[in-house]
Order: C-alpha cells, then sequence, then structure tokens
C-alpha cells in the first residue's frame, strides 16, 4: 500500500473514534478535560464549549451548537476542508489562503476579539459566552 493510502485510512478511523466517542458521550456529564483557563481566571477563553458545540452539532442541535460557541460553529466548514486538504495531499501548500499573512492578522484580530467580547456580561455580549 502507498504511504498517502494508509495516512488517509488511518486519518478516517481516528475521525470515525473521535466521532463516535463525542457522539455518546457528553461532555457536560463525562470524563472530558474542563478549560483550564476558565478554572483558573473565571474568564471564558475562545476554546470554551467548543466540545459541547460539537457534540450538539452531532446531535443535529445547530441552535445549541451555536449558543455553545459560535465561532466554532461558522469556522467548522473551514477547519474540516483544510484537514481534508492535508490528509489528502499530506503537504502544506503556499497556495491555501491560510498561509497569507494578511490571513493570520485578520484571524488574529478575530480570535482577540472574540475572546473579549465573550467575556463582557452585558447583553448582546453575554449571548458569546457558553
Amino acid at each position: 500500500m502507498r504511504k498517502q493510502s494508509i495516512r488517509i485510512i488511518i486519518s478516517f478511523i481516528a475521525a470515525g473514534a473521535i466521532l463516535l466517542l463525542y457522539f455518546f458521550s457528553n461532555p457536560n456529564k463525562s470524563f472530558f478535560p474542563q478549560c483550564i483557563f476558565y478554572n483558573l481566571t473565571g474568564f471564558y477563553c475562545p476554546g470554551c464549549g467548543v466540545q459541547r458545540s460539537f457534540h450538539s452539532l452531532l446531535h443535529g442541535n445547530f441552535i445549541a451548537a451555536i449558543d455553545y460557541n459560535i465561532l466554532f460553529v461558522f469556522l467548522l466548514p473551514f477547519i474540516l476542508y483544510f484537514l481534508f486538504y492535508f490528509i489528502i495531499n499530506g503537504k502544506r501548500s503556499k497556495a491555501l489562503f491560510i498561509y497569507n499573512k494578511k490571513f493570520s492578522y485578520f484571524m488574529l484580530v478575530v480570535f482577540l476579539s472574540f475572546w473579549v467580547l465573550r467575556n463582557i456580561p452585558v447583553y448582546p455580549f453575554s449571548w458569546l459566552a457558553p
């Protein structure tokens, strides 16, 4: 078997295992780790709620997924695209827009803004908290 075929098979087995784990295990009531940043500071990080959001998406509850982490829900198609691209090609490509410096700065601003805004305890910003 070729190296690429083995990488694709292993990737799909791992993805299937992760999907099954998150489908059958509720992050609210199971062994999944909690956010260390939130436990130490009491503030939400940009990743708070991602596990619960993913679990909700797997169960078809789109509204709950958005309530847990709206940024994750809107970035998930891009994340999946890049994962499949790397699995199939096995290497980085300078042609992808994620390697553009402007895009990197834009995403940094998005993440930092989301991080700050979701910790403001005033409506409508409180809606961003998980």
